[in-house]
């Protein structure tokens, strides 16, 4: 349960099954939840009186009257990743207004976990809402080249003053994409600072979760910041959803 949007997946026997994604639905959040389960399972072609166990998890948990039982973020990231790349030992989940860090232990499930602070929350979001500002499809935001030096820059520190900074920059006339590209760097130090939050050795093998997952631009800047590759799986966007599933027992 996203700030943006709902993810479900059906998950049965280590296979997803179904899968069903829809807007959050803000105040309607339980109708909007109802609505991705039914689309997860159209698509396993399964009736509700099927489903062994309803977990919910993300920031709109609670509000779902129906799941079983609820878990925190840190937990599914961590069983995603060791449903989804059993090698990873560090999981990001960068998310429309949260990111959570955690390394995956081996004789316990988390062994460290690092969540963004308030003035670094709402970066998915900001991108997507200054795409919409900036007339730029999320497809052309993710083919946006590297941040060149000497470029527009915004504020990497708060993603309200990075806003009024990019807001600025459009009405003297900047280009749009410029101001996408310093928008983009300025969402991957964010994250990054987040991900330099965890004391233990980085892993060989780390994980990208999260609807940021999707951008490649982002994913590039944040390779750059954070010196190493991540792997995307293809379920990025739907990790916490796998990770809830994960949870059933």
């Amino acid at each position: 349960m996203g700030v943006e949007t709902v993810k479900v997946v059906i998950l049965n026997d280590g296979k997803v099954l179904g899968r069903g994604k829809n807007l959050s639905g803000g105040a309607k959040r339980a109708s909007a939840a109802e609505k991705a389960l039914a689309d997860a399972l159209k698509e396993a072609g399964l009736e509700r009186n099927k489903l062994d166990k309803i977990v919910s998890t993300g920031k709109g948990k609670f509000d779902i009257p129906f799941a079983d039982k609820t878990v925190s973020e840190a937990v599914t990231t961590a069983r995603a990743a060791q449903f989804i790349c059993p090698d990873a030992t560090t999981a990001v989940d960068a998310g429309a207004d949260e990111t959570t860090v955690v390394t995956v232990g081996k004789r316990k499930l988390v062994d460290e976990m690092a969540i963004n602070e308030k003035c670094a929350a709402g970066v998915g979001t900001l991108l997507r809402t200054m795409a919409r500002r900036l007339e730029l499809t999320m497809d052309e935001m993710s083919a946006l080249p590297a941040i060149a030096p000497g470029g527009p820059a915004v504020n990497d520190g708060c993603a309200v003053f990075a806003e009024l900074d990019a807001l600025n920059l459009l009405f003297k006339g900047a280009s749009p994409k410029d101001i996408a590209v310093a928008l983009t760097d300025a969402a991957a130090v964010r994250v990054c600072t987040t991900v330099n939050d965890i004391t233990i050795t980085k892993s060989k093998c780390m994980v990208l979760f999260g609807g940021l997952a999707k951008n490649k631009a982002f994913v590039n800047a944040l390779q750059k910041y954070a010196k190493h590759e991540f792997v995307v799986p293809e379920d990025a966007e739907y990790a916490g959803a796998i990770g809830a599933a994960c949870s059933a027992e």
